[in-house]
């Protein structure tokens, strides 16, 4: 029995179940790399991108260094979710330029930024 767990531990990949993690630039720049598997995407959320069709799922496009990627999102938006601001995206790469998703990570804006009609911070 110890010996079969030590052989499972021996021959089962470390890295199962781990998603690599890339900006839109590297998947724009390289789509075959991609193929068919699962990957989490990290960009910016386009302004005025936003559009929800028939169906109920979410269309915009995120962009990082100047690179874009299109987006289909299948689930509802997050609280964070906001045009321009920063998104994790998991998902599976549709005829070499559109994500398709049904997870995201929106990132939150700083807790930091200051009110409106806050005295400004002295430095």
């Amino acid at each position: 029995m110890v010996l079969a767990a030590v052989a499972f531990l021996v021959f089962s990949s470390p890295d199962e179940g781990v998603l690599e993690y890339v900006y839109v630039d590297k998947v724009v720049a390289s789509p075959d790399d991609y193929g068919e598997r699962e990957f989490k995407v990290h960009g910016n959320v386009v302004e005025d991108s936003l559009r929800q069709d028939e169906a109920g799922d979410y269309h915009f496009v995120i962009e990082y260094k100047g690179k874009r990627l299109k987006v289909v999102y299948t689930d509802l938006l997050p609280d964070t979710f906001m045009e321009g601001g920063e998104v994790v995206m998991t998902g599976r790469l549709k005829d070499g330029d559109t994500l398709h998703s049904k997870e995201m990570t929106a990132k939150c804006p700083s807790k930091y930024e200051e009110e409106p009609g806050a005295p400004a911070k002295q430095s």
